[in-house]
């Protein structure tokens, strides 16, 4: 903490505590009931509503306070939310070679009886049916494609260079589905003999 920062709040806790020992002072003045309501919980907010003269003394201190504590906060430890907390804040990091540790994981002892056996088996390719049921589906989805081109082609005019440059570029996409497809068909077949 800065020493401006730290002499400020020394400065601003005076000036509250003069306040609040003026504001005793006045309310034993008045009786020594309202001296001890004011050591209670709202009790100086009652008494300084009650009776607002003889509590106007410990108000200029407590005023005084104010800007002593904000010239605290700017040269102390800041206005910043994470400004209390820097110091707490302890940034480590584990070791290069040091593995990543989880609350599930098993310890060292039984990493390596773990690490030993092997997993299930999972086959990762799907099974020649549910290649060909692809495959079968594929070809519905272009001869879909095909008549939506044919009847854009139908409907394009000559004289829509944008248009026609569109239908081409979507004409290459549709020749390559084709060919993919027909790659895998192919792929599929001498399987099947």
């Amino acid at each position: 903490m800065d020493m401006a920062g730290f002499i400020f709040l020394i400065i601003g806790l005076v000036c509250v505590l003069v306040g609040r020992i003026l504001l005793l002072g006045a309310a034993f003045g008045i009786s020594v009931w309202w001296g001890l309501g004011v050591l209670l919980p709202f009790g100086p907010l009652f008494f300084r509503l009650s009776y607002p003269e003889p509590a106007a003394r410990s108000r200029i201190f407590r005023l005084a306070a104010l800007p002593f504590l904000f010239l605290y906060l700017t040269f102390g430890p800041g206005l910043s939310p994470t400004a209390y907390y820097r110091h707490k804040i302890k940034r480590t990091q584990p070791p290069g070679d040091f593995p990543p540790q989880y609350a599930m994981e098993a310890t060292n002892g039984t990493a390596r009886n773990v690490l030993a056996k092997p997993g299930p088996k999972v086959e990762t390719s799907p099974a020649l049916e549910e290649r060909r049921d692809m495959n079968t589906r594929e070809f519905d989805r272009l001869r879909a494609w095909s008549e939506a081109l044919r009847l854009r082609k139908r409907d394009l005019l000559h004289s829509d260079a944008e248009g026609n440059r569109a239908f081409n570029l979507e004409m290459e996409r549709y020749n390559e589905a084709l060919e993919k497809a027909n790659a895998e068909r192919t792929a599929l077949e001498p399987v099947a003999r």
